[in-house]
């Protein structure tokens, strides 16, 4: 659910409980409004969290899902190029992650053509393999993170 939307509900639900009880004095108007503003402050939090929470779920699940595919969908080029979009998707969530990604995929040159620099196939598809289990070890440590704690 939007948070704008749920904070809007929390605020209707606060007024109208607010004026259920009764308000003798300014000082008992200020403590309820004190009140109200209180459980809206503390549900949006709670909202916010549970949203975060939620969306670090989703990408743990796609991650697992991601490395359950690779042998049956994805030649090792093709995981390594998937491994690097979904990263480059959650970056905001692991940004250490994609950046390593991006390291292991210049150092085994994963980008190049298979003929660059004089160098052979077989290097290349060495290179491919190796990063391509570098990848899904990296994936792995996502889809992993939050199921020990």
């Amino acid at each position: 659910m939007d948070f704008i939307i749920v904070l809007g509900i929390l605020g209707s639900i606060a007024s109208v409980v607010g004026l259920f009880l009764p308000a003798q004095s300014k000082k008992q108007k200020a403590i309820h409004v004190v009140y109200g503003l209180s459980i809206v402050v503390i549900a949006s939090f709670a909202v916010h969290y549970q949203q975060k929470l939620s969306r670090v779920n989703s990408v743990e699940m796609a991650a697992t899902r991601l490395i359950s595919d690779r042998r049956m969908n994805f030649s090792d080029e093709g995981f390594v190029q998937a491994s690097l979009a979904f990263l480059e998707q959650n970056k905001d969530i692991y940004p250490d992650s994609y950046l390593r990604a991006q390291e292991i995929c210049k150092q085994h040159q994963c980008l190049a053509s298979q003929y660059a620099n004089g160098t052979g196939s077989l290097n290349h598809a060495y290179g491919l393999i190796n990063a391509a289990s570098a990848m899904e070890g990296l994936l792995r440590g996502i889809a992993e993170i939050n199921h020990d704690s």
